[in-house]
């Protein structure tokens, strides 16, 4: 999810997942609902928020759906929040804990909240990473004043720290059913503490979305340029450079284009609009993440001008405009009376140089 507009925590608990004790002694549930003040609220909020606009998020679905326990329990909960959250949110801190049995895994408390966002209900889990947290004292001595270091015990990570793992669980399921943040999680680590989360626990697949991102991408810099109110030499720079990222690197970091597009020289309130905008372009076309790695089918599309070649005529197009049916289309049929194959080319918006 690329930005949260509005996010409302409606119920919390905590339950403490220390699996460095041995025989289960760390496992240790809840009975009661966080009691949240304003500030409590805030930090759950807050984490909760940075999960939802980390870069790493995926979208996944799960597997085996009939026997699947995090996705019955988070059905029930969301299905009848009044009576099963807490013990729903029981079985998911078991089903956890259970998943982490190597101790190479970090202990943890696992917060499960009810939270809306952007108007859709969702489970949260949260696994907050213990930490270790020092303090300075000071004390007086023989030799004088002292002062070092105390250390305070372990505790959740700090506000603005990103989360390691959570789970974001919808009840609807048109294109996705939750969203997973998997930072420890790699390609080509096939190791238990890379994949507990996503396979033990959850047990999901991910959504491969890297050409409906990179497609997004280029629909929402060609859909900003219609509606933006800047020049055209600015949108055709945009474009260019929309596509050069595409096509020369692996990685795509919207919020980093997106802020390279507009001079910090612009003021400050005109240059947010401008980057907004985009950012909304880009999620009304299909963007969902905020950070993703290239379509090497879409790259290829833009990285060479194809050439058409018919009887009499040949074309050269640019692959800007080749991929923008807006702009030109192709359509091969089979002539009725010659039997051979023909094209149908539909070309908009050309400008003429020269014509004799």
């Amino acid at each position: 999810m690329l930005k949260v507009d509005q996010l409302q925590i409606n119920s919390a608990i905590i339950h403490r997942l220390d699996n460095q004790q041995e025989n289960n002694a760390g496992l240790d549930l809840s009975d009661l609902a966080l009691h949240m003040d304003d500030e409590l609220r805030k930090v759950l909020e807050t984490h909760t928020i940075s999960g939802l606009e980390d870069g790493r998020i995926r979208y996944a679905n799960f597997l085996d759906k009939d026997i699947n326990q995090v996705l019955s329990e988070s059905y029930k909960i969301l299905d009848d929040k009044d009576n099963l959250f807490i013990s729903g949110s029981k079985v998911l801190a078991r089903i956890l804990f259970n998943s982490m049995t190597n101790k190479t895994i970090s202990a943890a408390d696992v917060t499960v909240c009810l939270a809306n966002c952007n108007g859709i209900e969702y489970v949260c889990l949260l696994k907050l990473d213990y930490k270790e947290n020092y303090i300075s004292e000071a004390t007086d001595t023989d030799q004088g004043r002292y002062i070092g270091i105390k250390k305070l015990g372990s505790g959740w990570p700090q506000l603005g720290t990103k989360l390691q793992k959570a789970a974001f669980i919808k009840r609807t399921s048109d294109n996705y059913e939750l969203i997973i943040l998997d930072r420890q999680k790699s390609k080509t680590d096939q190791t238990d503490i890379s994949l507990f989360f996503q396979k033990k626990f959850l047990n999901v697949e991910l959504i491969d979305d890297a050409k409906t991102n990179t497609s997004g991408f280029i629909k929402g810099v060609r859909s900003f340029n219609e509606i933006a109110a800047i020049n055209p030499e600015k949108k055709k720079a945009i474009f260019d450079n929309a596509i050069n990222l595409v096509v020369n690197t692996e990685n795509i970091n919207i919020r980093q284009f997106v802020e390279s597009q507009f001079s910090e020289d612009l003021p400050e309130q005109e240059r947010k609009l401008y980057m907004d905008s985009l950012i909304a372009e880009f999620e009304k076309n299909g963007v969902k993440r905020a950070e993703f790695t290239k379509s090497q089918d879409v790259a290829q599309v833009y990285a060479k001008k194809r050439q058409i070649i018919l009887v009499g005529v040949k074309l050269e197009v640019d692959p800007a405009i080749y991929d923008d049916e807006d702009k030109f289309k192709l359509t091969t049929r089979i002539d009725d009376v010659s039997g051979e194959e023909v094209a149908d080319i539909i070309i908009t918006g050309l400008k003429i140089r020269k014509m004799d």
